[in-house]
């Protein structure tokens, strides 16, 4: 798919007010934090936050990984013997699995790599 076909996707899920998860820790199969973007006043917004955040602030409208092979993948939530699990792959394997997704320490450590001044 190309670029602007993603991006007017991407577009066509945060309006619908679901948000895309675009990196996650996970140890151990749970999930510790993900980076999202959500729809605030017209734009995009990012965001890390915890399982218990993702969990207890779950939108209605859902939410998509958006996975390194360029694919938007709905995630589903679902609760397991001890805790809430989300997944992409319609199991119910008590872990959490948002797909091949980079880590969040990753995409942060880019971020300052591109405002580095040197």
């Amino acid at each position: 798919m190309s670029n602007s076909k993603l991006i007017e996707r991407a577009r066509e899920i945060l309006k619908s007010e679901a948000v895309i998860i675009s990196a996650a820790d996970i140890r151990e199969g749970v999930m510790e934090q993900i980076q999202l973007y959500f729809e605030s006043d017209g734009q995009a917004v990012m965001d890390v936050v915890s399982k218990d955040d993702l969990v207890q602030n779950w939108p209605d409208a859902g939410a998509y990984a958006f996975n390194s092979d360029g694919k938007f993948r709905k995630v589903t939530m679902f609760e397991g013997e001890e805790d809430m699990y989300f997944r992409v792959d319609g199991q119910k394997t008590e872990s959490d699995d948002f797909g091949p997704l980079p880590q969040v320490v990753f995409l942060e450590t880019l971020e300052e790599i591109s405002q580095l001044r040197v």
